[in-house]
This record gives C-alpha cells, structure tokens and sequence, in this order.
C-alpha cells in the first residue's frame, strides 16, 4: 500500500473512532522528560530569588503553624468535609446532565435572560439614566432577542444541543479517564505556569544592571523568553486537550475508548500540535505588548490605549473564533494545523448557529452550575465552620471564616477545572456531529436515538453545507461525487 493510501486509510479508521495509531513512547518521553527539566530549573530559580531569605522564610512559617496549633486539626475537618462535598455535588452534576439536559438548558437561557433585565432595572431605579447603561440594555435585548429565536425557528438547534449536554454527562459517567487528563491538565499547566513565572523574575533580576537602565536588547530577550513559554504551555494544554478530544470522540462512534487509546492519538499529532502552539504563542506576544502599550499610554491621548486596547480585543476574538475547531480536526482528521485552521474557519461560518448557542446558551448552563456551587459552599462553609467551633470551643469568626475560604476554594479547585472538562467534551460531540453533517450522516454515533431520527428528518428538509470527507470541497446537493477530487460521497 502507498503512502498516500495509507495515510487516507488511517484518516477514514479515526474518523470512525477507531485507533490505527501506536503510542509514540519516544515523543512521550521527551515531554515528560521535558516536565522534569522545567521543574527542576524552575526550583533552581526559586532557590536562587530566596538565597540567604530561605531559612527565615521556613522559620516564620513553622512559628506560624505553631501559632495556630489549636485549629490545625479543625481544618482538617473542615477540609475533609469539603472535599466529600465537592466529589458529591460533581457526581450530581453528571446526573442532572444525564437526566435532564435538555430541561437545565431551557432554565438556564431563561434564568440569564431574566436576571439580565432584573440587573437593568435595579441598575436604572438605583442610578438613574446613563450612558453606561445602554450596554446592559443592550445585552438583555440581545438575550431575549436570542432565546426567542432558539425556542422558535432553531427549536431544532436547541434539542441537539440539548442532546449533546445529555451524552456530554453521559460519557463522564460511563469513560472516568476523561477526568484525567481534564485534572492533569490543571495541574501541569498550573505548576508550569507558577515555575516559568518565577524563572523569569529571575532572569530578570540577573539580566537588568543595579543601575536599573533598561536597553533595547532587553525588551527583545523577554519577549523571547514569554514566546518559548507560552510556546511551551500551549503545547501541554493542547496535548491534554487532545487526549480529551480523543476519547471522547471515540466513545462518540460508538466505540469503547481507552486512556492509552487517547494518549497514543495526542502523542501521534503532536508535532502538529506543537505547530499550532507556535502560532498560539505568536498570538499571545503580539497581545501582551498591545496590552502593554495600552497601560503605558496613560500620559497620551485616550484613543491611544483604547485603540491599543480594542486591537487587543479584535486579534484576541478573531483568533479564538476562527481556530473553534481545529484542535479536534488536528487530532481526527490528521490533518497539519495551517489546514485545520482553514478548515475551522470554513466550519465556524457553516455552524455558526450552533458555535453561538454552545457559546452563549451552554456557557450558561455552566455558569448556572457554578454560581449554585459558590452560593451554597459559601453557606455550607459558614455552617460547617460554626459547628467545628461549638464542638472545640474555638473562636466562631475565624472559623466561620477558615470554612468559608476552605469550601469555596475546593469547590474552584475541582468544579472549574470539571466544568472546563465538560466544555471541551461538548466541543468534541458538537464536532462529531459536523462531520456527521458533512458526511450526510454516513457513520453512527452515540446521540439519542430519537433524536437522531428527529435530525436527519430536518437535514434532509433543511440541507446542510455537505463536504467531501478527502479534499474538504463543497458537494453540491444530490451529488454522488466531489466535484474538485472526485472521490465518491458520503
């Protein structure tokens, strides 16, 4: 078998959710060894910023902890609580999305909408009239003007998304790996994050003279060094991303994933990976000097930083629209990411009644969740937080204040990175069923049955934009060919 032939076999077997791919050990190794070496420089940096300050940093620390002897052991309960707390209310929202997606979006879109104009007018009674206002207005009519049109003409739009919440709780459910690349992502990127802030500050320190003057080459070597790091975390961010992206997906076909399954996908592409993360990090640099340039310009003009600030704005927008889909088309359709951005883009425009609702009306159902889960940790805290320092006599303020901070920062630490969990699997299924649309429905997938039915019955009376699976050319309606390659469709 040819080259060719081989790669478009390899294609058609991922794109029905199978694994033609083998766990590439030695990209897998420079990674993790990569981890390591980052780490072990960054504890280097951190040594070197304490120096002599270290020992007294470690001596107050121990006179603290044994200055606060007597509550240790109440926030250990406390925490404890929290965390059972947490693992509970997670596992009641995968059944509230199992059993009732479809309902939890209709009140979440209706919830926004209300709340946007009750914010409105008990900002117009409290303040009055004023110009500020007009974009609260304005936000609250857009809302309204949204939720009508996805209850009426895309009613079809909104049970599909709600299809895709239900499976979405469905598969975190039935595939418990999806959460560990959703965790490990949060962690690497955040000690990554935490150690190549802190290598920076210390370049930094070594780089400028005790004089303090600043050359010219020394703005050139920090934007250098921020381009390596982001460089450097949006490729492990995509890497989990795309093992996420893999098991979903296959699950998505009906098929039975794995977590080396997923590993083996996202370790193949990920020279292709590393690609777009090039082109994500020229990105960020390029908005972290406007944003720059956009602080500096308080002596100018103000149409200078907004200008600055509105450029930020539109490059940070457009690049995040345009790119909506092509983690996953880098992962499914192995494709090189300068084509998987052209076909993102070519998507966005095709779907973008569906990329609006997943934007606007599942970001709420999100927000929902999460608001519930501050609101009543916030209490429970405070709850659990006064029985602790009844049972142990301690003093009532700051326990009430330790459960507090204690409750709301575990249920952060594990319902945001969950509900970002949540977004990309989402993302996934919505992806699976454009090709789905593209092919003319021609592989099976997980959707409800019914609904299914209901969903090829209104594509076939509604055509949507139809694309040969090989070249990506449009294929015109009936036809049983592409027109640019040739290749036979579905």
């Amino acid at each position: 078998m040819s080259e060719e032939k081989e790669r478009e076999a390899r294609i058609q077997a991922l794109i029905e959710g199978k694994v033609p791919v083998e766990l590439a050990k030695g990209k897998l190794i420079v990674l993790i060894g990569s981890w390591v070496l980052f780490i072990f420089i960054g504890v280097l940096a951190l040594l070197d910023l304490l120096g002599p300050q270290a020992t007294l940093i470690a001596t107050i620390f121990s006179a603290t902890l044994y200055g606060v002897y007597a509550y240790i052991v109440p926030c250990i309960i406390l925490f404890v609580i929290a965390t059972a707390a947490i693992v509970g209310t997670v596992w009641l929202m995968i059944y509230l999305l199992r059993r009732h997606g479809y309902s939890l979006l209709k009140f979440s879109i209706i919830f926004f909408v209300i709340l946007e104009w009750v914010i409105f007018f008990v900002a117009l009674v409290f303040f009055g009239w004023q110009t500020q206002l007009i974009f609260l207005l304005l936000t609250a009519a857009v809302g309204t003007i949204l939720a009508v049109l996805y209850f009426t003409v895309w009613k079809m739009r909104l049970e599909l998304a709600g299809g895709i919440l239900t499976i979405t709780g469905q598969v975190t459910k039935e595939e418990k790996e999806l959460l560990v690349p959703g965790y490990l992502k949060v962690i690497f990127i955040g000690i990554l994050s935490m150690f190549g802030t802190i290598i920076g500050i210390d370049l930094f320190i070594h780089m400028v003279p005790p004089t303090g003057e600043i050359f010219w080459w020394h703005y050139v070597v920090t934007i250098c060094y921020f381009f390596l790091l982001f460089l450097y975390l949006y490729i492990n961010t995509y890497f989990f991303n795309a093992i996420t992206t893999a098991i979903t997906y296959i699950w998505y076909r009906k098929k039975d994933p794995t977590f080396h399954d997923g590993v083996a996908i996202a370790t193949y592409q990920l020279p292709d990976i590393a690609v777009f993360a090039a082109f994500s990090a020229i990105i960020r640099v390029i908005r972290m000097v406007l944003q720059s340039l956009a602080k500096k310009s308080g002596t100018k003009p103000s149409w200078t930083g907004g200008g600055f600030r509105l450029a930020d704005g539109i490059i940070g927008t457009v690049w995040y629209y345009v790119n909506y889909f092509t983690l996953p088309s880098i992962v499914i359709e192995d494709v090189k990411a300068t084509t998987a951005i052209k076909r993102s883009a070519h998507r966005l425009f095709d779907n973008w009644v569906d990329v609006l609702l997943k934007e606007w009306g599942i970001s709420s159902v999100f927000n929902l969740l999460q608001f519930l889960i501050i609101i009543l940790f916030a209490g429970a805290g405070a709850l659990f937080g006064a029985l602790i320092s009844w049972i142990y006599g301690l003093d009532l303020v700051v326990l009430i204040i330790v459960g507090v901070i204690l409750f709301l920062f575990m249920s952060t630490l594990v319902s945001k990175p969950f509900l970002n969990l949540l977004n990309d699997v989402y993302l996934t299924f919505l992806f699976g069923f454009v090709i789905d649309k593209e092919s003319n429905f021609k592989y099976e997938n997980n959707l409800p049955a019914e609904l299914n039915e209901k969903l090829r019955e209104w594509f076939a009376a509604h055509p949507a934009v139809r694309r040969c699976q090989k070249c990506f050319a449009k294929v015109p309606e009936g036809a049983t060919s592409c027109p640019k390659c040739g290749a036979p469709y579905p």
